[in-house]
């Protein structure tokens, strides 16, 4: 299996993401711990499906919260939720000016779904202010998330989570520094935008 089209294929399958399991809540509780987000924070939630980050973050709660997502479908199920957050229909995987910056870029499960990670990274580093995090998040490691496509049948021409030589070169590209690197439990990504 091979997704052709992400905005079809999410639109048609909205309704099947909306519940978040025990291992995956942990996950982003670990997550948004190690971001140290406070209640000053505005945060861009890039590929946010359903909102699945959005009750955590509200129980912190933050200055401001965006969700973006290129399904209509995943978007329209997030305002079924959560009615009052504020959702934009855009996709990151083409350049994006927000004309305001965030404090903090997360993509939560999703990057598999990205193809280029340069423009993804050009995107982040233009939509954030000078010391905002960048992060990328997946609730498997590497290997985990392999096997989950081997599973379900899933075959990706790229490599679901790059590795960490390719998000280091894009972290030095792009001007961030201070990155972390986890792939224990969980995979997660953090880097600062130094320029």
């Amino acid at each position: 299996m091979q997704l052709k089209n992400q905005r079809e294929y999410f639109n048609q399958t909205a309704s099947q993401w909306t519940e978040v399991d025990a291992r995956k809540l942990k996950v982003i509780e670990s997550s948004l711990s190690l971001l140290k987000i406070s209640p000053t924070t505005k945060i861009l939630d890039v590929a946010c499906g359903t909102g699945v980050l959005y009750p955590l973050l509200m129980q912190i709660p933050v200055a401001k919260y965006l969700g973006l997502d290129l399904s209509e479908g995943m978007l329209a199920e997030f305002r079924k939720l959560c009615p009052e957050a504020k959702l934009i229909c855009e996709n990151f995987n083409q350049s994006i000016n927000l004309q305001e910056n965030f404090d903090l870029i997360v993509i939560f499960n999703s990057i598999p779904h990205f193809k280029n990670l340069e423009l993804v990274f050009a995107n982040a580093q233009q939509n954030l202010v000078t010391n905002g995090k960048f992060s990328i998040i997946h609730a498997r490691t590497r290997q985990g998330l392999r096997e989950h496509h081997q599973k379900i049948g899933y075959h990706s021409k790229h490599e679901p989570i790059p590795s960490d030589q390719v998000l280091t070169k894009l972290a030095e590209k792009f001007g961030f520094c201070n990155t972390t690197l986890l792939d224990e439990e969980f995979f997660f990504f953090s880097g600062e935008k130094s320029i």
